[in-house]
């Protein structure tokens, strides 16, 4: 698959991402477990790209990486 397409589905899928957390928040149902959870992932996603790249990965890797990690929170976050 071509990067820049899966760049711009990485960037499409994390706005919906982005957008049902705002609404949680602005709906008064965001908990602190949750706001917890979504910066634990970012460093932990960060942490795996990083293993990635000194695996010898490329950026190609990454950002399969990144969409599997938003990828769960669209299928988890709906179901609050």
């Amino acid at each position: 698959m071509f990067f820049w397409y899966s760049a711009l589905i990485l960037m499409a899928d994390a706005l919906q991402v982005m957008d049902m957390r705002l609404r949680q928040l602005a709906a008064g149902n965001g908990t602190s477990d949750e706001m917890f959870l979504m910066v634990t992932e970012k460093l932990e996603a960060a942490a795996e790209a990083r293993t990635i790249f000194i695996r010898g990965g490329d950026c190609s890797h990454v950002l399969d990486h990144y969409r599997k990690v938003v990828a769960a929170n669209i299928e988890r976050l709906p179901a609050r």
